[in-house]
């Protein structure tokens, strides 16, 4: 059982850090913010999030009691750490945070994708930098509602049930319904295969091929994700709660969705914004793995191609519908 209140530090100051640390502060726990920017921690000890700012208003977020740029400040004798850096990030801020790092204090990964270079998933690559227990927290939630503090469901997964279920009980309280699974490599692949399918249903939009389209990519974006995640040692009934099918209804549902928002622009024919969009860097790696892995990943190789530049959007969806009619689930 878990102590009424903890000591966390949330890695990164971002949109989902803070937010992610906005409501574990409103629930009276001891935050602490670590951040590449000295000017950046004094506006979150003042509750002023500038990457939530556009989306939240002048209602600011639970201010952390701790923040700042030394990991040592903000890491060391904490109970949990929430990282929520972008995943091309994860080797470094582990090796920042190592030090300070109790050996029974679990790590929890927010970040959705495989990290770049290694072409693996967050928790396999963590293994070979940290011993820590190791949770891969995810689920359908925006950063600014989350700030807002309306409600989201989402999931803390993790080979050792401790430590999911210490993470998923820090927010019991809250607006934030936390469930726990055994299944980190069913969380981690759903989280980053739903970004490139909201790209697709973003291009469908952006075409104006209807909801049909979008309805139909949706479900076989979440077979081929279903496929991935079992080829890597996952469960396939993951990827029908809130890692997959929750997160991905929700990235693909409109241009809330960086994700979505990116394949709007594509379909479109405009430029894309200057925002985050991880299905943009991540739809390589999933699809350079799923070779490897022997996977059949048609929307994910077709979303990589015209990312890329190396195909053209008409000539993609005449493929994909011109593909052999087959069993569904085969």
């Amino acid at each position: 059982m878990t102590k009424p209140s903890q000591k966390i530090a949330v890695i990164g100051g971002g949109a989902w850090g803070s937010a992610i640390a906005s409501s574990l502060a409103s629930l009276g726990h001891d935050v602490g913010i670590l951040t590449r920017r000295q000017d950046l921690a004094k506006a979150l000890l003042k509750g002023v999030s500038p990457s939530l700012a556009t989306t939240i208003g002048d209602r600011g977020i639970t201010a952390p009691k701790r923040a700042g740029v030394k990991a040592e400040d903000i890491v060391a004798g904490c109970d949990a750490v929430m990282v929520a850096v972008p995943v091309s990030a994860t080797e470094t801020c582990l090796n920042e945070i190592t030090p300070f790092l109790h050996p029974e204090c679990p790590v929890a990964f927010a970040a959705k994708g495989f990290v770049p270079g290694a072409d693996d998933l967050i928790p396999h690559v963590a293994k070979t930098i940290i011993d820590n227990p190791l949770v891969m927290f995810s689920g359908p939630s925006f950063a600014d509602e989350v700030a807002k503090g309306l409600p989201a469901a989402l999931v803390a997964a993790s080979d050792d049930d401790q430590a999911a279920g210490q993470i998923a009980t820090l927010f019991t309280g809250g607006a934030m319904r936390v469930y726990s699974s055994p299944d980190p490599i069913g969380v981690a692949v759903g989280g980053a295969v739903k970004n490139v399918i909201a790209i697709a249903s973003g291009i469908t939009a952006g075409l104006g091929l209807g909801d049909n389209a979008r309805a139909a990519l949706m479900t076989r974006g979440l077979a081929e994700a279903t496929r991935l995640a079992v080829a890597m040692g996952g469960q396939a009934e993951t990827l029908f709660g809130l890692a997959g099918l929750g997160d991905m209804a929700l990235t693909c549902s409109g241009p809330h969705s960086r994700n979505f928002a990116f394949g709007l622009a594509l379909g479109e024919g405009q430029a894309p914004s200057g925002k985050l969009a991880e299905g943009r860097y991540s739809s390589a790696v999933i699809a350079r793995r799923a070779a490897a892995e022997g996977v059949d990943m048609p929307i994910t190789q077709a979303v990589d191609r015209v990312v890329s530049g190396k195909a053209d959007l008409a000539e993609e969806i005449k493929s994909l519908l011109a593909r052999p009619a087959a069993q569904e689930w085969r």
